[in-house]
């Protein structure tokens, strides 16, 4: 029998919920959350089932010139985008964290790609709807 990780799935449940929680607060409409659900599965994504494809293809872009280049002026893009939205920044590292956290839990506890894939997203989905609902409650 595997161990599951519950301090690393209740960290994970906790940064999604204040995530959706400050989502909330900012009264976004309908297709912001859409894209929010969509990008929790695409992380849930890029840590399992897409882990070793994309190693592989950072690891060709990086062997050229150009790519270097590229790299390092998307990388400080990002990190001037980061310093101007730090609120949102924060909350989005700290959910990657979390979940990157939670997938290296899950790899050592033995637990295969796919069980990976199914519980971060359900543990995703399920701390942004508890986040959405405790804020309708609180906030309304």
């Amino acid at each position: 029998m595997q161990r599951i990780p519950w301090i690393s799935f209740g960290l994970l449940l906790a940064a999604y919920s204040t995530f959706s929680w400050f989502l909330y607060s900012l009264t976004l409409n309908w297709t912001v959350w859409a894209l929010i659900i969509v990008l929790a599965l695409f992380e849930a994504l890029l840590l399992t089932a897409f882990a070793d494809s994309l190693k592989s293809i950072i690891d060709k872009w990086l062997r050229s010139d150009l790519g270097y280049f590229t790299s390092v002026v998307i990388a400080a893009l990002l990190v001037a985008v980061a310093f101007v939205w730090i609120r949102v920044f924060s909350y989005i590292l700290v959910v990657v964290a979390a979940e990157m956290l939670a997938r290296l839990d899950l790899q050592n506890a033995g637990f295969n790609r796919v069980h990976s894939l199914f519980f971060l997203t359900v543990i995703s989905l399920a701390g942004l709807a508890l986040g959405q609902a405790a804020s309708r409650l609180i906030i309304a």
